[in-house]
């Protein structure tokens, strides 16, 4: 089902076994190829339009919110619906999955002379619904959306000749700062502010951690240990991305219930200790999506990967790293803090 890895240069595939390739996309994205076409192309647009705005400006009209899976087509946003349909072709007529299919390859329906996609094959809700989308004119105008992406600088550095694909390339969207969706940083530094805010407030004597506080900080201290420092004391490789990431979605978890079992004050207010856990747990959060997706790719491979190690830089962008670095950082310093309320 996926021959190759992601940027694999592929010929047109006019034999595609349609059912096992939508089984494929079900598989690693829980959603058909056309769904996820259009999910990752509304994230490709976002991007590029905010940048065209300049990072931080307001955007009036974003088209990344997830229309819910009864929606066929993006009515009223021709550009990212071009954008769609030219993923899903790419992706069909090499047989791979939509998230590998290489930007650069994605290009070439772009280039002058190139066979209007609504000539060719179209995903059935097109068809159904007979939009007039992928002539000539609406593919050229959605050509500087991929060369934006194509020739924009990384947050980090990429692994050397290796293409970049949608998926690799929206999961750097994810983690790239100063922009909406990527703004990991103002999480981590919200967390932060809860937590000297906190300190002011039990240093002052304004806030004095009950029992409860007490214990739900002694177990939280207690449970986070760093896992790569831990595995190499003890000679141990240091665990792939996909396990420190997967740990710190589980904290999120983690994080989340203790602050709902704490008390809330008299105005209704979350408490202290709990404003802290409820924002490390939204900075942790935020690597939900990539998380999950990488270890569905991971699940998906008909056979384990040779060269694991090598597996992931292709799959999860240095930005990415960065992010999931940061956030250990923060939630080993929300350790540290909880065990001194304990003590306290």
């Amino acid at each position: 089902m996926r021959p190759g890895g992601p940027g694999t240069v592929r010929p047109v595939n006019t034999h595609v076994d349609v059912e096992g390739w939508e089984s494929g996309h079900q598989v690693a994205y829980d959603c058909g190829a056309w769904e996820r076409a259009c999910h990752q192309a509304r994230l490709l647009v976002a991007w590029h339009e905010e940048r065209d705005l300049g990072f931080g400006a307001p955007v009036p009209r974003r088209f990344y919110a997830d229309p819910g899976p009864r929606v066929k087509w993006p009515w009223g946003a021709a550009r990212h619906t071009t954008v769609g349909l030219l993923l899903w072709r790419a992706a069909y007529e090499t047989g791979i999955l939509v998230d590998e299919v290489p930007l650069t390859d994605a290009m070439r329906y772009c280039v002058q002379g190139a066979d209007p996609l609504d000539t060719g094959l179209l995903p059935a809700a097109a068809r159904d619904a007979a939009i007039g989308v992928g002539s000539a004119a609406s593919v050229a105008g959605i050509r500087p959306v991929l060369e934006s992406h194509v020739s924009a600088d990384p947050p980090r550095p990429r692994p050397a000749g290796a293409p970049v694909t949608v998926g690799y390339r929206v999961r750097e969207l994810r983690a790239t700062p100063d922009w909406e969706l990527g703004d990991w940083p103002a999480a981590l530094a919200l967390a932060r502010r809860a937590m000297g805010r906190a300190d002011d407030l039990r240093e002052q004597g304004a806030w004095q951690p009950s029992d409860q506080e007490r214990s739900v900080g002694a177990r939280i201290g207690r449970d986070w240990e760093p896992p790569a420092e831990t595995s190499a004391a003890y000679g141990h490789p240091s665990p792939s991305w996909l396990e420190r990431a997967s740990r710190l979605a589980d904290t999120a978890a983690a994080l989340s219930s203790a602050a709902g079992t704490l008390p809330i004050d008299g105005r209704g207010s979350a408490g202290p200790l709990a404003q802290v856990l409820g924002a490390t747990a939204d900075a942790c959060a935020r690597l939900a999506v990539s998380t999950e997706e990488v270890g569905r790719l991971w699940e998906a491979e008909p056979h384990e990967p040779a060269d694991p190690a090598s597996w992931e830089p292709t799959r999860v962008p240095g930005a990415l790293v960065a992010q999931t670095e940061e956030t250990e950082h923060l939630v080993r310093a929300v350790a540290v803090f909880s065990l001194i309320l304990a003590c306290s």
